[in-house]
């Protein structure tokens, strides 16, 4: 065989296998889920650190608890997938805007960091 065949054998398998991993709208809402839950579970130390006492633990744990079941339900309602079938994108509406903030990649979601500037805010 020659390299040109070898060539078009190893794109056509590329293709095939971009296609076939590329991640579905469940796996980019897991993602972005994630990410938010991490981002409060920093910022929830930072504030737990100044707590001494077993109530305002207790009163954070629920605190922590009801705000994981909002972003699930947010992220939810807000975050959905476009698939372009080699790829796929996350984006996220808001006030009918709807924004990319990642892509899909062989089984991979990538989230762009504008997810951490509008966490920060």
């Amino acid at each position: 065989m020659k390299t040109k065949n070898y060539v078009i054998i190893g794109f056509c398998l590329f293709v095939l296998i971009t296609a076939l991993t590329n991640p579905g709208t469940e796996k980019h809402k897991e993602e972005v889920k994630l990410k938010m839950n991490a981002f409060l579970e920093k910022e929830m130390n930072k504030e737990n650190t100044d707590q001494n006492d077993k109530w305002s633990k207790a009163g954070a744990v629920m605190g922590n608890t009801l705000a994981k079941s909002m972003i699930n339900m947010m992220v939810d309602n807000i975050v959905s997938s476009s698939n372009y079938i080699l790829f796929s994108t996350t984006n996220a509406t808001i006030d009918g805007e709807t924004k990319t903030i990642g892509f899909g990649l062989l089984g991979n979601v990538f989230l762009s960091n504008k997810i951490d500037e509008a966490l920060k805010q």
